[in-house]
């Protein structure tokens, strides 16, 4: 509980201080998000089993982080500052409660999991029926925060390109 805390204090320090407000456009922080995520993805799941069972968790952390991540593009505008000569980024309040309701699920999550004997108990009566073990959980949790990140951060990249194709003059890619 003790990590899920720490890393949820951080990634909501990263929301907080990269993408909330009216931020301009910073390649480094479109391109990172690229590389940790493949490095934190390598380390939490190196280890995992690849069973049907743990392949399919996965996929279902994919999906919904698909979905999470299309939810927080849609609150983030793009555009450009022609004063300053410069794209910026604008995420506002909604943008951070979607962010704080997938924290703070995956918080209380843990927290009725480690502190429920009744929900500990169901929760392995699914595990032992479904066939995941701890890796396919991890992979559930560990592919939809990357993904939601990923798929965020590609759909701000593809609106910066297509706005700079914009100011230029040249026509919409097909």
């Amino acid at each position: 509980m003790t990590d899920a805390l720490y890393l949820s204090g951080a990634l909501l320090a990263v929301v907080l201080l990269a993408h909330l407000g009216r931020r301009k456009e910073n390649r480094i922080l479109l391109i990172l998000p690229f590389f940790t995520s493949a490095l934190i993805g390598w380390a939490a799941l190196a280890d995992m089993k690849p069973t049907g069972p743990n392949l399919a968790a996965g996929a279902a952390g994919l999906a919904v982080g698909v979905l999470v991540g299309l939810g927080l593009l849609r609150l983030t505008k793009v555009e450009w500052d022609d004063r300053k000569r410069a794209v910026y980024t604008v995420a506002g309040l909604g943008y951070l409660g979607l962010w704080l309701v997938i924290l703070l699920g995956r918080l209380a999550f843990l927290y009725v999991l480690q502190e429920s004997t009744a929900f500990q108990k169901s929760f392995g009566t699914f595990l032992y029926r479904t066939g995941i073990d701890d890796g396919g959980v991890a992979a559930f949790f560990v592919t939809m925060a990357l993904t939601m990140v990923i798929v965020r951060t590609a759909g701000v990249w593809a609106r910066r390109s297509r706005l700079l194709r914009q100011i230029a003059g040249e026509p919409a890619a097909v």
